[in-house]
């Protein structure tokens, strides 16, 4: 499933135990895992990528990043890097987003998932419709 681009918009619930599943669509696509990880300079999602295209994304955008002469740019790694989890789906699909990002983003109940080329974006739905009201000049 290499190269697989991930589109379309979801409607799910994070569980009482702060788990959400993934869109059936791609299930297999993330049953060897999956990383987790919430850009806090972008947007206010939790972003879902392939162990793989997260190893891409890194190679591109943070590698290159010069974090020994340059402390804008070893703060931001470490704000990645310490927003980032790995984990594991269920059976069911279901993967556990972290309690400090289901209160930081307010991820309780629905949730919007919507693909995003590389990666999969949980939404607060809410969210989600303020910034593109806003983004369209304040159109509904």
């Amino acid at each position: 499933m290499q190269g697989t681009l991930l589109s379309g918009e979801f409607d799910h619930t994070v569980d009482p135990k702060g788990r959400v599943t993934l869109p059936a669509r791609y299930r297999e696509y993330f049953e060897g895992g999956a990383v987790l990880v919430h850009l806090k300079d972008q947007e206010p999602c939790v972003r879902v990528y392939h162990p793989d295209s997260w190893r891409e994304f890194d190679e591109k955008y943070l590698e290159p990043l010069n974090v020994f002469e340059n402390a804008r740019d070893s703060w931001r790694t470490r704000d990645i890097y310490r927003n980032q989890d790995t984990v594991e789906p269920d059976r069911q699909g279901r993967v556990l987003l972290p309690a400090q990002r289901i209160r930081e983003l307010n991820l309780n109940g629905k949730v919007k998932i919507i693909g995003n080329r590389t990666h999969l974006e949980i939404w607060n739905p809410d969210t989600l419709t303020e910034l593109e009201c806003e983004r369209e000049g304040g159109r509904v």
